[in-house]
């Protein structure tokens, strides 16, 4: 049970990360999860916690790292591998060096394997904590995109040095062959595992597909377990299991080449899954961290001061000669003749030299070498004993490792919003709820001027107004708008003036039409909230029942039988109780009559009201469906009909309307009105609105047909 409440309580940090962060957008949202770890770390589950590397980094790790391969392709992978290794091993390994080295002479009770342990656990950096600190600020194509693949590859370099130091730390000996030899194994046969388990997998999903009836059932599950599989079996024997996810989410990309538009149920619903645990994993990252800092901090109160301030001036040292070595490689000369082949990848991130840029670009690059969680963990997988002695340092280790991340951080967050200019949407939230709003109306109007049918206007109208993701409350005093109120009015006098037009005169008789009258005045004069509150329905219904009740039981008037018999023998017996009977049924005939054409005459009147907006370019057309719904209220009451049931539409209605809605994008985007990237976002809004009401109304046929046969 520990485990659930641990799942629960970090998804419950999620959760809440996300409605804090609407609150305070301008803090980038690895701090508020950091601050909500913080928090939880307090709470009886996570009191005393101490990240568990080897969970970690199956359980969080892999799957990440296995969703960014799937982003990356072979031939993306080949046109830029001499950029990854220059950054991802180069770079790794002679930072771990140098930044061993010079450790190793500051403090001199170190020695230098301890030195480059230290190292290479803050050797890895994280690409999306630099996404979230850079969030509203615009990066630059080429360094986003080193950033990312260095992320990509670098964990596994820093690894595999740290296994290499603790191996010398063990044996008190190091063989420069024998260490090449352990990385290349360990390296190059995580990418071969990863490769080859990748094309299996692959293999038995493309066979499940075309033999299985509901591929989805075993497909997708499959897909959800591959990477701690792959993790797993690559670090059983002895290769790089992040490398080896990496590899297997690269086998996926190209299996999604290949299927093109085959599969797509399978592959939008194994999209829309990892994306979502993406997001999730990617918050608990930060999660875990500031869970961690409160235990780190115990350690350093632990020190006094004079030890801490030394810790965190060797801290800033240690991160200031990481900024200087990738700034300095970023800068590196790209038109050396000898090296012209290899700069290609590197020109792509950076630039070329003489480029004005190149500089800005080799410093951003150097500033955004931020460390995250895999930082922390490695320095926790660091064992208690070595040697049969215990691991020297271990606890300093651990805060040197937490203090450069928190500094990467602080400085990427300070300095990168001020180097970097501020990202420029082609369209805002506005725009598109404007343009949406529009969309809507247009296709709600062309699809009403082919069905006569009120209830299924309204379930249609109704359902498509649902897109434009408001919450339609006719008691809710907020939407009594100026607008609305007078519309409302409006569409009320044109009812008045319809029952006493020359053509309902002449088919109405005036008894009708009087009531008719009264009962519109009244609810005019009742004003815009014209549903009454639960309580007082509550009262009028028990004094009707109590009426009724206490009449049927003095006339022994029970049963259904007994009141048919009733009936009947008033109607034969009692001929003033027979025409008055024939009287309010022949009027009553009358009203609904009437109310159904007035019903339809109030469509066409507000259906013009509707058009004649969008003609003027509104897209606040709302307090007009509004109204709508206040009439279809009064109608229902006039008829009596107060049942609240779904109307069968039929599933062409609804494609033509959601084909109205791709016809009026397109419209905008050969007028100039609709941006290409807007364009982009609403097409795949009413893409998933036509599948998701398809399946609805598919649904509802299926559930139609069981009745019936029932």
């Amino acid at each position: 049970m520990t485990t659930l409440y641990t799942l629960a309580l970090l998804l419950i940090g999620v959760i809440a990360t996300n409605i804090i962060k609407e609150f305070i957008p301008k803090i980038p949202e690895a701090f508020i999860l950091i601050a909500v770890g913080v928090a939880m770390s307090f709470t009886s589950i996570f009191k005393n916690f101490e990240l568990e590397p080897e969970f970690f980094m199956l359980m969080i790790i892999a799957p990440i790292m296995f969703i960014d391969g799937q982003k990356q392709s072979f031939a993306k992978i080949k046109q830029r591998f001499e950029g990854i290794w220059l950054l991802s091993v180069v770079l790794a390994v002679m930072t771990t060096l140098v930044v061993g080295i010079i450790t190793n002479h500051i403090e001199v009770t170190w020695t230098l394997p301890l030195a480059i342990t230290l190292a290479a656990i803050i050797t890895p950096t994280d690409a999306v904590a630099v996404k979230s600190l850079t969030a509203g600020t615009d990066m630059p194509e080429g360094v986003g995109e080193a950033l990312e693949l260095e992320s990509l590859f670098n964990d596994a370099t820093g690894l595999v040095m740290l296994d290499l130091a603790l191996s010398v730390l063990s044996q008190g000996t190091f063989s420069v062959v024998h260490g090449l030899e352990h990385f290349f194994f360990v390296a190059i046969g995580g990418i071969l595992v990863g490769t080859v388990l990748g094309f299996l997998i692959v293999a038995l999903r493309v066979n499940l597909q075309q033999r299985a009836s509901n591929p989805e059932t075993t497909i997708i599950p499959i897909s959800l377990l591959t990477p701690f599989a792959v993790y797993l079996l690559a670090e059983h024997v002895g290769t790089s299991g992040i490398l080896a996810v990496v590899a297997t989410g690269m086998v996926h990309n190209w299996e999604s080449s290949r299927l093109r538009l085959t599969s797509t149920t399978v592959q939008l619903t194994s999209r829309t899954i990892w994306q979502t645990i993406a997001d999730v994993l990617n918050d608990i990252v930060f999660l875990i961290l500031g869970i961690s800092l409160p235990g780190v901090w115990l350690s350093i109160t632990k020190l006094g001061v004079s030890a801490t301030l030394q810790l965190i001036a060797l801290s800033v040292l240690i991160y200031v000669i990481m900024l200087i070595l990738r700034y300095f490689w970023a800068l590196r000369d790209n038109h050396n003749k000898q090296h012209r082949r290899k700069s290609n990848s590197f020109t792509l991130f950076f630039g070329d030299r003489n480029n004005k840029q190149h500089k800005f670009y080799a410093r951003i690059f150097a500033i955004s070498g931020v460390h995250g969680t895999v930082t922390l963990a490695m320095a926790f997988s660091l064992p208690y004993k070595i040697a049969g002695h215990a691991f020297p340092y271990r606890e300093t280790l651990i805060i040197i490792a937490t203090l450069v991340i928190l500094i990467s951080m602080l400085v990427s967050a300070i300095v990168l919003p001020l180097q970097l200019p501020a990202k420029i949407e082609s369209y805002t939230v506005d725009d598109l709820n404007q343009t949406r709003d529009k969309m809507i109306d247009y296709a709600s109007l062309k699809i009403l001027d082919h069905v006569s049918d009120h209830n299924i206007r309204e379930t249609l109208s109704t359902q498509l107004q649902s897109q434009k993701n408001k919450l339609f409350m006719m008691d809710d005093r907020k939407h009594a708008s100026p607008q609305f109120l007078e519309l409302l009015a409006d569409t009320q006098d044109f009812a008045l003036a319809y029952i006493h037009s020359d053509s309902t005169t002449q088919t109405y008789s005036p008894n009708a039409i009087g009531i008719y009258a009264k009962i519109l005045q009244r609810t005019r004069n009742n004003g815009p909230k014209q549903t009454m509150s639960f309580k007082h329905q509550l009262k009028r219904t028990f004094r009707r029942y109590a009426r009724e009740s206490t009449w049927h039981i003095a006339n022994g008037v029970i049963t259904r039988a007994q009141r048919e018999r009733f009936r009947k023998n008033k109607l034969a017996t009692d001929s003033t109780f027979a025409a008055n009977i024939k009287k309010w049924t022949d009027t009553r005939d009358e009203l609904i009559a009437l109310n159904n054409d007035l019903t339809h005459a109030t469509d066409t009147y507000l259906d013009n009201k509707l058009r004649e907006r969008l003609a003027a370019q509104h897209s606040d057309n709302d307090h007009i469906y509004f109204v709508r719904e206040a009439m279809n209220r009064f109608f229902s009451r006039v008829k009596r009909d107060y049942k609240d049931e779904s109307v069968p539409v039929s599933s062409a209605l609804y494609i033509q309307a959601f084909q109205y809605e791709y016809d009026f994008v397109q419209q905008g985007v050969s007028g100039g009105s609709i941006v290409q990237p807007m364009a982009s976002t609403l097409y795949k809004e009413i893409n998933q609105a036509q599948m998701l009401q398809l399946d609805q109304t598919e649904q509802f046929d299926t559930d139609d047909y069981t009745e019936s046969k029932v």
